[in-house]
């Protein structure tokens, strides 16, 4: 497992990628990490296309909120 901890849009995060194609966006709830969403991302090979693909649904959804 690969972990990026993150500050987005005000927030802490902590994205959590299986090193394969499943991530989890997790948050700090009583001072243990705690999922709220998954989603899956085919095709990353490298470390990079990880981040730069959780960043991008992060992104995406705030765009979705305005």
């Amino acid at each position: 497992m690969k972990h990026w901890e993150i500050e987005h849009n005000s927030e802490h995060i902590r994205i959590e990628w299986n090193e394969l194609a499943t991530f989890n966006l997790q948050t700090a709830i009583g001072g243990q990490w705690v999922d709220y969403h998954c989603f899956t991302c085919y095709g990353i090979d490298t470390e990079q296309e990880a981040l730069e693909c959780a960043m991008e649904l992060l992104n995406e959804s705030i765009e979705d909120l305005i």
